[in-house]
């Protein structure tokens, strides 16, 4: 019995892989007619990850990852004339995902469908110096937008057994951050006339598609 529980446990850890994932965060316009959404503000970014998988069947998986997300602004979106100042934005995510993957073959090629479920921590931060900096028509701002939400994400990929302990993961994830409400500041000019409106967390519930490849190794 001594000898089954070990042999038991080490087929267990053979199906346990860790590895690190990398690829593109596209930024995504699913929202309502008149709402700005996240395609509109921001660039196609970059994410980076660690991740861990337990394959408990052979068509059923269950997986577990942290990730970092940086989506650069769209400037043509937040340009403001030159002689009115200069804006550096930056939107930044971290995110602790679960989820689980049924696999339609049990063979070195392995397509599959799943879901992720988690938390995402959304920290962004604006900078507007204004060209009147220091006179009394200085309307520079700065802030930054610090907000934990729940979010999911249904995903698909194909997972590629290169060796008994080597795996390839090519996966596309739509994550959905829902909740996430507006914030608006003023952006004046000399005159103290609105030029732009600026909308500290204009994310629309950050909806963006994930592309990435994963490199994974058993324990």
């Amino acid at each position: 019995m001594i000898f089954l529980s070990v042999e038991l446990s080490e087929a267990q850890r053979r199906d346990i892989f860790l590895g690190g994932k990398i690829g593109l965060t596209v930024p995504l316009n699913v929202k309502d007619k008149d709402d700005i959404g996240f395609g509109d503000v921001a660039n196609t970014g970059v994410i980076v990850g660690f991740r861990g998988l337990w394959m408990y069947e052979k068509r059923l998986s269950l997986g577990a990852e942290l990730n970092y997300q940086y989506n650069p602004p769209d400037y043509d979106f937040w340009y403001i004339n030159p002689q009115y100042g200069e804006i550096s934005l930056h939107y930044q995510t971290a995110s602790l995902l679960l989820n689980g993957n049924y696999y339609f073959s049990h063979k070195d090629v392995r397509p599959y469908l799943g879901i992720a479920f988690g938390g995402f921590y959304i920290f962004n931060d604006l900078t507007y110096v204004s060209s009147y900096t220091g006179t009394d028509n200085d309307r520079s701002v700065s802030y930054k937008t610090n907000l934990f939400k729940p979010g999911f994400a249904p995903e698909t990929g194909i997972l590629f057994r290169l060796s008994k302990k080597t795996l390839l993961d090519i996966n596309a994830k739509l994550v959905f951050i829902p909740n996430i409400p507006d914030q608006y500041e003023n952006v004046y000019d000399e005159n103290g006339v609105v030029i732009k409106v600026i909308n500290k967390s204009p994310q629309a519930n950050q909806q963006n598609l994930q592309l990435s490849v994963s490199l994974l190794f058993g324990l």
